[in-house]
């Protein structure tokens, strides 16, 4: 993967420290377990008193609320607070929200853009107010850099398609691949769409070979009836109404395969092949790992894959990850979660059946595992390696 550059502000990092220092020296008196050791490092995980504004792209997208629900849990195991901003999908709210989180005065503000092309205003306003940040799947300059590891994600998606396209007989010749970029999000979200698209060209016979470099923001088809790229957006809205138009070209005697960048698209892209009879000649994957895609999974018809980087329990490693930069830690260009495709065939090895709930994670991956030196992880016992 080539992730975007950022750079980590040396401020940042310091009043990072300062806070973390405080806070878990003021909740370690009375000669507690909890404190801060002698060479600097935090012994325990005692978090109490640190305050975190959270910034989600859109309330829209239950996947989103899902996720910063369980991180307001996850912070208050540890005794931090977390208040959530709203940036209703648009730049405009972004850099109203990153105003008011700064004025809030927050220890850490975890920002998830809702428009790439405002994150560098929102980067200075945080740099400008010295106050830490993590940016999370879209870069914002000055802050520490959590998302999937796109492309390596999407080469697993595509091999787990190109099986499902096996099993039913389909390529080239009868089959047309849609990806659904979300064109506000940028590169660092789309090169999802753009490298699977890439290996599925490897993979299918009869396909012309593609690079994710040759597939544009603009690009529409993509080497005629095999290939069709769609702005399919991060809601069940925009998925639908833009797969009804992304529809109207594909040609009616032929397969459909769909890759969108959420479980919310999936759904609206469900809904506009039903409402074109198409359903059945259609295949489609997800992403995210919501409770509605993986009972869809677990039946296997039509949402037959979802790519997983466990996204609702992020927090936990942006927790962990405030404490790693505190202990001097600098991370790497991008620290990305564990990942897994699921299908019906394993999709309960990592959620019990019939429900979203974790049974656990598999390992991190290794540019990720200065995270498990924090101890934050093992509090929540749920990654593969991160045990008490």
């Amino acid at each position: 993967m080539k992730p975007m550059k950022r750079q980590v502000a040396l401020v940042a990092i310091a009043s990072l420290a300062s806070l973390l220092l405080g806070a878990c020296a003021s909740s370690a008196g009375g000669g507690g377990t909890t404190g801060v050791t002698q060479g600097g490092g935090i012994q325990g995980q005692n978090l109490s008193g640190v305050k975190f504004a959270f910034a989600i792209p859109t309330s829209a997208a239950s996947v989103y609320v899902t996720q910063s629900k369980l991180f307001v849990d996850q912070a208050e195991k540890l005794g931090a607070t977390v208040t959530i901003y709203d940036n209703n999908g648009d730049a405009a709210t972004m850099l109203s929200n990153a105003q008011l989180m700064v004025a809030a005065k927050p220890d850490v503000i975890v920002e998830y853009p809702s428009a790439a092309n405002a994150t560098d205003r929102v980067g200075q306003i945080f740099g400008n107010a010295n106050i830490p940040c993590i940016a999370l799947n879209v870069p914002v300059k000055g802050c520490s850099f959590f998302n999937f590891d796109q492309p390596a994600l999407a080469a697993m998606g595509a091999e787990a398609m190109a099986k499902q396209m096996k099993d039913r007989g389909w390529d080239s010749s009868n089959t047309t691949i849609v990806i659904g970029q979300a064109s506000t999000l940028g590169k660092s979200v789309n090169i999802a769409v753009t490298s699977f698209y890439a290996r599925m060209s490897e993979l299918v016979p009869g396909m012309t070979k593609v690079s994710a470099d040759n597939i544009s923001p603009s690009t529409t088809s993509i080497n005629g009836a095999q290939g069709l790229q769609a702005d399919l957006g991060l809601t069940v809205d925009t998925g639908f109404s833009a797969m009804q138009t992304a529809l109207q070209t594909v040609p009616k005697d032929r397969n459909v395969v769909v890759y969108p960048v959420s479980d919310d698209t999936t759904q609206g892209v469900i809904r506009a092949l039903e409402s074109q009879g198409r359903s059945d000649k259609a295949m489609v994957s997800g992403y995210g790992g919501e409770l509605t895609g993986l009972n869809a999974v677990r039946e296997g018809k039509i949402w037959v894959t979802d790519q997983i980087g466990f996204f609702p329990w992020w927090g936990e490693f942006v927790l962990a990850m405030a404490v790693a930069v505190h202990n001097g830690v600098k991370p790497p260009e991008l620290t990305a979660p564990p990942q897994v495709v699921v299908t019906k065939d394993n999709v309960d090895t990592y959620f019990r059946p019939g429900t979203a709930d974790l049974i656990k994670m598999p390992a991190l991956p290794k540019d990720s595992e200065y995270l498990l030196k924090t101890g934050i992880l093992q509090q929540f016992g749920n990654v593969e390696g991160a045990t008490t």
